[in-house]
This record gives C-alpha cells, structure tokens and sequence, in this order.
C-alpha cells in the first residue's frame, strides 16, 4: 500500500477514474457555503497528472461537495478532478480523495446494476405515494438498505435507541426472505429440491437489489446461516457453517477482514447460534411463553456480543437497545415481508403496490414511535471511553456481568438496584406529570450551547424564537409541549446555534412563516452566489441544498431559504416597527432597522443584526434579544425604543458583550440564560449574573435547570423546570 502511486503524489490534484462500489453516504458536516457533502467509496481504475496517464487499481474514498454526487450510481466509473490525500483509517484504502468538482460519467451501468436502480426507483416513488415521509424513507431502507431518503432525525432516533442495524440489509432481511419463501413451497407442496431452487433464486434477486456488493453479500451468507440454525435447531451444524461463510467471505473479498459491519455481522451470527438458544430455554424453564423468550434472547445475545464493538468503534452505549429491539421485534418481519411484496409490485404496476405498502403503516408507525421515545428519554445513549481500550473494558464488564448473572443472588440484587433506579428515575426525569401546565406562557428549551425559545398563543400552538445548534434538543422540547401549530418561526441571526435545529422544530409541525432579519436570505444568497462564482466554479451552494434531502443541522441563510422552500412554507423579514399580534400575545419587532443590510456588517458581527421582539403576555412583558452586543444595545437604547421588561432572555448566552447600561435599562425581575453545561465559552460570564443579581432578579438557566417554563401571570408568576428546581416566586 506505501508503495502504491498515488502515494507518490499526496497533496497534488490529479485527474482520476473511479468505480462507486456501494451508493454515496451524506455526511452530516456541511461544507461550503452549507452544500451537503458526500463520501463515496469506490475502486480505482487509473490517474492522470501533467499529461501523464498511469494504470492502477485498489480502494479509494472520496469525500465531495455538490448535489451531483448523490445521483452516482455504483458500478458505473466516473472521472473527477481530486486532491490526493493519505488515508485516514488502516485498511485496504490506497488513498483518500477531496473532490475538486462534480463527477463526469465515464462508463456504463453493469445490467445488475441497471436493475437495481430501476427497482429501487419504482420502490421509493410507491412508498411516498403511499405513506408519509418519515415512514415512505424507512420502508425502503428496511427493506432494501436504501437510505437515500429517510430522514435524519428518524436516523437519529434509531441510531440512539439501537436500532440502527436494521436501516441496512442484513443476515435479518434474507432469514425472513428465505424463511416466507421456503414456508411457501412448503404449502404449495413443492419438493426439496424444487424448494431449494426457488429459496435460491429469491435470494440471488433479493442479493441483486440490494446490490450485490461485499457487505450485502456477507448479509446474504449470514442470514441463510442464522435460518439454517433456527431451522433445524441445531447449533453443531450452524457454527461450522458460520465459520465456513467467514472463511470463504474473507477469501474473497479480504478488506472484510478490517470493516467494522463485518465484525459486527459475524459476533451477532454467532450471539443467535450459541447465546441465544440456551437463553432462551432458560426463560422457558421458568414460565415465559415461547414467543417471547425468543425474542428478549435474541435481542439480548446480539447486544451482549457487539456492545465492545461499538464502544470501541463509537464510544457510545444504548441503554435501551435490548428493550427497544424486544418492543419493534413482532414488527419487523411484516415490513420486511410487505416491503418485499411491494417492491416487486412496484416494478409491474404502481396501484396495487400502493395498496400492499399501505398495510405496512400500522407498523411502521410503532416502530417509529417506539424509536423517537426511546431516543428521546434522558440517558438513552451513554458516551463512554472508546478506542481498543475501551472496547477491551467493555468486553470484559459484559462477560463478568454474563458469569455473575448466573447466580440467582446477583440477579435478586440487580433486580433490586434497577426496580430502585427505574423508582427514581421515572418520576424525576422521564414521566413529568402535568408537563406543560395549562397556563404556560414562555419555554427555555435546554438545546445546549445556543438558543431555542417557544412562546404560547393558544391551544397547541406557539411563537419559536431560535431552534438551536442540534435538530433533536428542540424537537424533542416542542413534542414535550405538545406543540402541532408554530404561527411564527423567528431565526434572530444566522448563526449555527439558533438556526441548525430547524429540522427538528419543523418535524411533525405545521408552520406558518420562517421570519428573518430584514434583507438576510436575499443577501445571504447573493453572498454565497458570489463567492461559488469565485471559488467553486459551477456549483451554487442554494441550490445543491435545495436538492438535497435535510438530514441534519442547517449552517446558513440558504440552507434556511432551501428548507423552507422545500417544506412549503413562506419567510418574511421583520424590520423595527412592526406589530404582529397572536391571540393574546402583541409582539412588537425593535430591531433591526429595515434599511440594515447583511452587506453593511461582517460575518461576526451577526450578532448585533439579530431581531429582538418585545412581547406584551399574560406573565408581563417579555424582551427577546437573540444575540445583540454592545453596539447592538446602545443603539437601542439611545433609540427610545421601550425596554423595560419584566422577563428577559439574557443576550449571547450570558457573555460579557452585555452591558451594564443595558442591563440596568430593561431591569427585569427575572432573567432567562440559555447556555450549554459545561460549554468552553464561559457562558455566562460571572459579572454579568452579578450585574442581574445586583438588579434583584431571579436567574434561571438552561445548562443548570434544563428546560424552563414561564407560567401563570404578571402578579402570580411561577417557574417549572424539567429538573424540578424551586424558584421564589
């Protein structure tokens, strides 16, 4: 590998000729100018540099900007200009290349290949026809391992709940496959062999599909394994065979031997031979039904074998991995089945593919739900040392717990010590009686290092100011106030820790406007415009975001033009001066100026453009700050502009940008602060909480408090946190 050419010119740009072998992953880091990057893995076939073509194969990753590279298609070569990099991690891979430029097609499409996209295509328009959008991207991912479209918060949810395994084609999908197709020849009363036959041949065109790459291959072995022991009941058989497939997989395609699904592939195979049966029988022994003691066997004998992995891969637990697999188990092999049904009805005629797909709702719907609750309890995924390290540690944890677990004695006491915790923890942070109370009036949502605001105008519905850094802090606090309707979506600044959350706000909501800064997505677009003119020739940054599907936080103003462009829903600019009433609630806009332009302002000062809004409520008189600064906060003062206020979100996270003068101004008898725990900015700054204690108001923060609610009215105000602390009233 050292020896290989491309070595040779690591840091120079080359001409190069690549074969996709699987499709391109979105990765969650925006590049330029908020374009959605891809990583597509693939095998070189030659380069060109200073006119001089050279022959080379082995594997190579590209890393790339530009909604062009979502449509490559495995199996089909493309030439792209590329920066030559060492390669990250130690595997098979020759080098790492930076995209320079869209991808330009080279070759043609292998018929397989052909097929599978076609197939894939029919599948995916049946399942948006057919079902909603959350579950019209996880049917096919289901079922065929196609993510293309599935959501990044139903990403995120699976992945927290530990549910991730089955967003790809794995040994599941063939053993249900093979286990439908084998128990129909059974009641068609065909014979061994013809049985055999056509088992084989669902499973070549469930193989071609799903692409028939290494992973999907190694899918295919281990599933026909896992039905094999399920099947006869016979571990004996099962083990050697497992062993044979391992062999023979790796004798094949040897870079196996050092991907991670790999692994994880053959220990979880290997949990269901040797683990799970005798657990199984275990739980029967003492009067569990046999269904179930399947099913937490299963669950539990996968999880006890992979957990090293992925803590050595991710550093991260799932908690509620075995409890959330137990729950969506009866579901999947119906989605599995219908999905399949309807993928090969797809192809023929779209009506009756629609109609099959429609059944898989029901579940769908629970296997949706199960994951968003789990992911979004507290403590659902713990992070823990990674590394080999902590994979070590965690393998030895797991099995010491295995061997303890024998005694009857440890496991009276760890039943003992999880009945207390689930006592304490229960009613604490998860079930929050009364949550919100009827009469709420303002939200601090605990997004982490940033802001995320709602503000009540009536029943299920709200004013959000600012969504956050991450789309899952504020979905999971707007869900928790049942809020369906938001009527006005205010983004202050556009800054990643008040605007990248807005795919979680959005997500299952009805919204009315997105409201900005005077002239900022215009600007912002002519901005980003120019510097793709001048920088990356023939992309724009708008319009490739607009193009691709939202999968995590939006980092800039086009990024908000497009999601909103995408979801239907209008943005207006609000100026100082405007009034906007919602039931109950005025709001009043007290700046910017509407002659302020992005233009006439830096990147960092951002800030001092943020809107503020001056709420007039039931619990009194509310000022929104977003993230002003010194220069922001003098020109409102010296503009007469009221601010005196009885709850103020306290500027930029408590930083000591805000002035005394200000401060003094507004004067409010309570102050929110919406900061992350244990941030690296200092937020917020100790003489600023003594500038407000000094003030006699009451402090609430987010990074201390969690999630704060505002409720009651002016004269019999009182404060609720998710966190139960008490505040005077």
């Amino acid at each position: 590998m050292a020896e290989h050419p491309l070595r040779a010119v690591v840091g120079s740009s080359v001409l190069v000729v690549v074969t996709p072998s699987d499709d391109p992953k979105a990765l969650r880091a925006g590049g330029f100018g908020g374009e959605r990057r891809w990583l597509v893995r693939g095998r070189l076939a030659g380069f060109q540099r200073a006119g001089v073509v050279v022959r080379a194969g082995g594997e190579v990753v590209i890393v790339a900007s530009g909604v062009e590279w979502g449509r490559v298609l495995p199996g089909q070569a493309v030439r792209v200009r590329a920066r030559v990099e060492s390669p990250q991690r130690r595997d098979l891979t020759v080098a790492s290349l930076r995209g320079l430029g869209p991808p330009e097609v080279v070759g043609a499409l292998p018929w397989w290949q052909r097929v599978a996209a076609s197939v894939r295509g029919d599948f995916s328009a049946a399942a948006q026809a057919a079902l909603g959008d959350d579950a019209a991207g996880l049917v096919p991912a289901l079922v065929l391992g196609d993510t293309s479209r599935l959501p990044d918060p139903v990403r995120e949810d699976f992945e927290i709940a530990g549910l991730q395994h089955l967003c790809v084609v794995s040994g599941a999908n063939f053993s249900i496959l093979l286990a439908v197709v084998l128990f129909l020849a059974r009641v068609l009363t065909l014979g061994p062999r013809t049985g055999a036959a056509v088992a084989a041949g669902a499973l070549v065109m469930f193989v071609v599909v799903a692409r028939p790459d290494p992973s999907v291959l190694r899918a295919a072995a281990m599933g026909s394994i896992t039905l094999l022991a399920l099947v006869t009941g016979r571990r004996k058989q099962a083990l050697p065979a497992l062993c044979a497939a391992v062999i023979g997989l790796l004798t094949v395609w040897p870079e196996l031997a050092v991907r991670a699904g790999f692994a994880l592939s053959v220990l979880a195979t290997a949990g269901l031979i040797l683990l799970a049966p005798s657990w199984a029988d275990w739980l029967r022994a003492r009067g569990w039904w046999r269904l179930p003691a399947e099913i937490v066997a299963v669950s539990a004998g996968a999880f006890v074998v992979t957990v090293p992995i992925m803590v050595a891969l991710t550093g991260r637990v799932s908690v509620l991995a075995v409890l959330a697999n137990v729950l969506v188990a009866p579901v999947i092999a119906p989605i599995t089945v219908l999905g399949a049904a309807g993928a090969v009805l797809s192809c023929l005629w779209a009506l009756p593919a629609e109609l099959v797909l429609r059944g898989t709702a029901p579940p769908v719907w629970w296997l949706l739900s199960v994951a968003e609750r789990a992911a979004s309890l507290p403590g659902a995924m713990v992070a823990v040392p990674g590394g080999i390290a902590g994979g070590v540690v965690a393998a030895v944890l797991v099995a010491s717990a295995v061997w303890a677990l024998r005694s009857a004695v440890v496991r009276r006491i760890a039943a003992a010590v999880l009945i207390g915790i689930a006592g304490v923890l229960l009613p604490v942070r998860i079930w929050h009686p009364g949550w919100p109370p009827s009469d709420w009036v303002l939200a601090a949502c605990d997004v982490g290092q940033g802001d995320g605001l709602a503000l009540s105008v009536g029943h299920r519905s709200a004013v959000v100011i600012d969504v956050g850094p991450d789309p899952r802090p504020i979905r999971t606090c707007l869900d928790r106030l049942r809020i369906n309707r938001i009527e006005l979506l205010v983004l202050t600044h556009p800054h990643a820790d008040h605007i990248g959350g807005l795919a979680g706000a959005l997500h299952g909501r009805t919204v009315a406007a997105i409201a900005v800064g005077p002239h900022e997505l215009r600007d912002s677009a002519h901005r980003d415009e120019s510097r793709s003119d001048a920088d990356q020739p023939g992309t724009n940054p708008a319009a490739a975001e607009a193009n691709s599907h939202a999968r995590g936080p939006v980092t800039t103003s086009a990024g908000v033009a497009a999601t909103a462009r995408r979801a239907g829903i209008r943005t207006i600019d609000l100026a100082a001066g405007q009034v906007m009433r919602f039931g109950a609630i005025e709001m009043q806009v007290l700046a910017p100026n509407a002659t302020a332009r992005t233009s006439d302002l830096s990147t960092d000062e951002a800030n001092d453009r943020s809107v503020v809004l001056a709420a007039a409520t039931p619990a009194g008189r509310i000022l929104l700050t977003g993230d002003i600064e010194g220069p922001a906060q003098h020109r409102l003062i010296t503009s007469g502009a009221p601010l005196t206020a009885d709850i103020l979100k306290v500027p930029h996270h408590g930083s000591r940008t805000t002035t005394k003068e200000f401060l003094t101004a507004v004067h409010p008898g309570l102050a929110l602060v919406s900061a992350g725990a244990r941030n690296t900015f200092g937020h917020p700054h100790p003489a600023i909480l003594s500038e407000l204690s000094a003030l006699g108001a009451t402090i609430a923060r987010t990074d201390q408090h969690g999630d704060v609610l505002v409720a009651g009215t002016a004269d019999r105000l009182r404060m609720i946190t998710a966190r139960r602390s008490k505040f005077p009233g």
